[in-house]
């Protein structure tokens, strides 16, 4: 059992520790315990998606652990050059360098069908490694062929539909982070 100690990140669904034998690794454990399904749907997306999304998500264990927080997902913990945590989109002056690296995910996204809906400033992290800036996106657990959480479920049946809600979310995200959002920028 891992004894869980170093808090790094909480959300709406979990918290997020640093992983007490691996530094590099962090484990995330559900805030209530009956939320499991939410793991094995992280799994599954995280497997689909790998392929396209390498370069812009975090590196996941096949199994779940025992902690003393209840059961837990390891995975990779960004560190910057320096070896400390990598920090949240936010807490960077936005420039030019993190906007392309926001560009090339979003190009991702529509170019492969990945629909997406969570696409709070939370789930963004930007590693500093060798010196350059990488955006990661460190929350799979949105993403859904062709669905979203939206009142109709039309977006279920038709993927356009899907589309024209994540462009949306889109479109807010690049507005909180000071971007315009155009078709040109993908």
């Amino acid at each position: 059992m891992l004894i869980l100690e170093k808090c790094i990140g909480k959300g709406a669904v979990r918290e997020c520790y640093v992983h007490p034998t691996n530094k590099n690794k962090c484990v995330k454990v559900l805030l209530k315990k009956k939320d499991c399904p939410v793991f094995e749907r992280e799994f599954k997306n995280y497997s689909f998606i790998k392929e396209f999304l390498n370069d812009y998500i975090i590196d996941y264990d096949k199994d779940l652990v025992e902690t003393n927080k209840g059961f837990g997902m390891v995975c990779e913990l960004l560190r910057d050059d320096d070896g400390t945590v990598s920090k949240m989109i936010f807490e960077h002056e936005i420039n030019d360098e993190i906007k392309k690296g926001l560009d090339l995910f979003v190009y991702q996204l529509l170019e492969h069908n990945l629909f997406f809906y969570d696409f709070n400033l939370n789930n963004f992290v930007v590693q500093i490694k060798d010196g350059k800036k990488k955006l990661k996106y460190i929350d799979v657990k949105s993403f859904e062929r062709n669905k979203s959480w939206c009142f109709l479920k039309l977006e279920n049946i038709f993927s356009l539909l899907a589309r024209i809600v994540m462009i949306r979310r889109l479109k807010r995200l690049y507005k909180e982070l000071g971007f315009n959002f155009s078709r040109s920028c993908v």
